[in-house]
């Protein structure tokens, strides 16, 4: 069973991620620093100690969350910004305010 303290922990870090992200990231997160709680349990730490130190290994949230979030979410940022920009390439290619097309000039016959 996991502890409250690392439950609390690992929604503090995932609170500014997508939902699909926030999950998948806890997960990999959990499993990190159940492994780090086993490390210390091989130190001779009893559990609740252990996990403790887990928590201490990986470090605050706040900056942790934030890095997070830089790494999944700037990628959605930019295929947002891309999706604009073809967008508004779009509509200025369609509204139709183009320079008419030149019309080739008649030769005149020289005499």
């Amino acid at each position: 069973m996991t502890p409250p303290a690392v439950q609390a922990y690992l929604r503090r870090v995932t609170r500014l991620l997508p939902p699909t992200a926030a999950r998948r990231v806890r997960a990999e997160l959990h499993g990190n620093l159940h492994q780090s709680m086993l490390d210390a349990r091989l130190r001779g730490l009893n559990e609740p100690d252990a996990w403790a130190a887990a928590l201490r290994e990986a470090g605050p949230a706040l900056p942790a969350a934030l890095h997070l979030a830089r790494t999944h979410t700037l990628g959605l940022a930019l295929r947002w910004l891309l999706a604009a920009g073809l967008l508004g390439g779009a509509a200025y290619a369609l509204q139709g305010n183009h320079p008419a097309t030149p019309t080739p000039a008649t030769t005149q016959a020289q005499p």
